[in-house]
């Protein structure tokens, strides 16, 4: 398990969450390190990753970076099950349906 002497120095995934939803944070892997820094700090506290208010506001940030609200379209969702799909197969993974 993760522990937080291996966060970054000084890390505080509040006002991290903070400065990445009232700038409008745009890079959506800098936000994504972001997420896994504050999840590791969330489950190094012993709590529960999906309840945690950063974590939460982090998450949302980047769901709006990548279009998440489109998946709520089916025939998009599809698509993007059946790309990613055939790019596994591609490289020689075989995903279960």
């Amino acid at each position: 398990m993760t522990t937080l002497d291996t966060l970054p120095p000084a890390f505080d995934r509040h006002a991290d969450a903070l400065v990445i939803a009232e700038s409008g944070a745009c890079n959506p892997s800098g936000v994504a390190a972001t997420l896994h820094h504050a999840c590791r700090q969330v489950i190094g506290e012993g709590r529960r990753q999906a309840d945690d208010p950063a974590v939460r506001l982090i998450a949302l940030q980047l769901a709006f970076l990548t279009n998440v609200g489109r998946v709520l379209d089916p025939a998009d969702y599809t698509n993007l099950i059946e790309t990613c799909r055939a790019r596994a197969a591609e490289r020689g993974h075989t995903i279960p349906a």
